[in-house]
């Protein structure tokens, strides 16, 4: 932590993972939707996956400390038309953790998954650390992908391009420590006071009952894919991602008025794009006003961005 690079990346974790507060909504507050009765549940090695509806495949990972309840709303939006397959990741909702390292039994597992289940060309969607997965699997085996959406994950974490391997293997070291060693009531303290900062959702009710639901996870497990996800950087692979790639960057002005990145919606796009250089069909796109969790926040803008791109790759 002597140089420059190291304190740049540690103001960035900081303003992702710490609680900058923003102004509640004047609209009542939002109610979490329950997930649609599953048709079917598969194992897949460390993986716990709920199959709904019928039609094209659609897969879709969460991100840290979250199940296939983040995604309810898509879920009940995609499976008239589509298979929804709705992944859940060792460690978290209440599932048991699984031994490092995660990202590679993660991605062998997601593997075997198509293979046992004959499921062909999927489009995989991932948010936060489930977006970069997606994007792993795409360096991966792009040809077995029909595409990949992002929402706000990248196959770096911001702040950490500048510095090298060992600097962010020592800062993922640092920052995941603590969660490690945390009970039941501090994770819930934790998830709590972060999911209302700019890490969250615009509604401050419904992020407390998001913040109830991610203090299920295990806190050493959690800490395993934080320290990995902090550490990972696959950005030299990007060019091997033969199948469109749309990033979804949430954008909420207020939150940024008072913290040391006061970058615009298009400058926040732009950056992105830069971590995104050199996968050949990527597209960049905003989703405004919303937080971290944009398919709480704006969860109509997201399904039509969604549809979208499944209507661009059928």
């Amino acid at each position: 932590m002597r140089t420059s690079p190291i304190r740049a990346a540690i103001a960035s974790l900081a303003l992702l993972l710490t609680v900058p507060l923003g102004a509640p909504l004047p609209a009542a507050a939002a109610s979490l939707q329950a997930l649609p009765s599953a048709d079917a549940q598969i194992d897949a090695g460390s993986l716990h996956v709920l199959r709904f509806g019928h039609g094209d495949p659609v897969v879709l990972l969460p991100g840290l400390t979250t199940g296939p309840w983040e995604w309810s709303a898509l879920i009940r939006h995609l499976a008239p038309s589509h298979t929804v397959y709705a992944v859940g990741l060792p460690g978290f909702d209440g599932r048991p953790p699984a031994s490092a390292p995660l990202f590679d039994r993660a991605t062998r597992d997601f593997w075997s998954l198509l293979d046992a289940q004959k499921i062909a060309r999927p489009v995989v969607i991932g948010h936060s650390l489930g977006g970069t997965l997606a994007i792993l699997l795409g360096e991966q085996q792009p040809e077995r992908l029909r595409g990949i959406v992002a929402l706000d994950g990248l196959p770096v974490f911001p702040g950490m391009e500048t510095v090298t391997a060992e600097q962010r293997a020592a800062l993922a070291q640092q920052s995941s420590a603590a969660i490690a060693r945390q009970g039941h009531d501090e994770m819930a303290a934790f998830e709590k006071g972060y999911m209302r900062g700019a890490g969250g959702v615009l509604d401050d009710q419904l992020s407390d009952q998001i913040a109830t639901l991610e203090a299920n996870s295990d806190p050493a497990g959690t800490a395993q894919w934080l320290a990995e996800d902090l550490a990972s950087d696959t950005r030299a692979g990007l060019a091997k991602i033969t199948v469109p790639l749309l990033e979804i960057v949430p954008y909420n002005a207020p939150d940024l008025a008072n913290s040391p990145a006061k970058y615009t919606e298009d400058q926040k796009v732009s950056y992105y794009r830069t971590l995104l250089n050199g996968a050949p069909k990527v597209q960049v796109v905003s989703i405004s006003p919303a937080r971290h969790f944009a398919m709480f926040d704006q969860p109509d803008k997201l399904n039509a961005i969604v549809d979208a791109f499944l209507s661009q790759n059928r």
